[in-house]
């Protein structure tokens, strides 16, 4: 992602998205963890939290309404062997796609 396109989706984020702080942090968060090259981001829940400041079982609810409101995508992932799933989340196509073609 190019440094104008990243400057582009921070500002939609921060000033175009009429949503709580907190809910804009983790937006933040997760959009900080794109590629240069705009490569999909995919974020633990563990790294979520490290960097939001709020707790796992916090941010719980909150990835929640961002799904609902297509801001952002989960998938799972199953380790090889033993171990628990994995939720990785990444911003949608949708708000990407709303950055990379803004309506005048």
């Amino acid at each position: 992602m190019s440094p104008s396109l990243r400057l582009a989706l921070w500002d939609y984020i921060v000033r175009r998205l009429k949503l709580p702080a907190q809910l804009k942090l983790i937006l933040l968060v997760i959009a900080n963890y794109i590629e240069p090259s705009g490569a999909q981001s995919r974020v633990t829940l563990g790294l979520l939290s490290r960097d939001s400041d709020l707790e796992p079982h916090a941010l719980s609810p909150l990835l929640l309404s961002l799904e609902a409101r297509n801001l952002v995508s989960k998938v799972m992932v199953y380790p090889e062997g033993r171990g628990s799933i994995i939720p990785l989340y990444s911003l949608s196509p949708s708000l990407l796609r709303a950055i990379q073609n803004p309506q005048k």
